[in-house]
């Protein structure tokens, strides 16, 4: 779910961002690294919210076009690889299992935070559709259909 968009902006990201970096860092760095730093790490969390959104509402709600997750997928693996890490590096923490499972769990938690069931498509839709309402900075980014 969430690694099929992260991937593909990833994916389009690295074709157009160039450059190579030292591979100092091990993946266990890279990941702590990626994982600490609010810039990265919340932005692929919004991203991974969103999803799960468009996922859940796939008939009222509307994510992102193409090219605004493209710009936004890029901007997030800049300021990744301005860190140090590879492609190769930032790639293979996006595809870990063990992080989507721990950004899923975010996702829940925030969603249960909210009073909102993260399996309950209608409560999702319902939060969606209210946060669109309220012009918030995640609402900003959906559009209803």
């Amino acid at each position: 779910m969430v690694r099929a968009t992260l991937l593909a902006g990833l994916a389009v990201a690295a074709s157009v961002a160039t450059g190579s970096a030292a591979q100092s860092m091990t993946q266990a760095e890279v990941n702590e690294l990626l994982r600490g730093t609010p810039e990265v790490y919340n932005g692929l969390f919004t991203a991974a919210i969103i999803k799960h959104i468009a996922d859940s509402c796939e008939d009222s709600i509307d994510p992102p076009g193409m090219l605004a997750r493209v710009s936004y997928f890029l901007g997030l693996y800049n300021k990744a690889r301005a860190l140090g890490p590879s492609r190769r590096q930032i790639e293979a923490f996006v595809e870990d299992e063990a992080e989507q499972e721990r950004m899923r769990e975010l996702v829940y938690t925030y969603l249960r935070a909210a009073d909102v069931d993260p399996m309950n498509e209608q409560a999702v839709c319902a939060y969606a559709s209210n946060e669109i309402a309220q012009g918030t900075a995640l609402g900003s980014r959906l559009r209803e259909k």
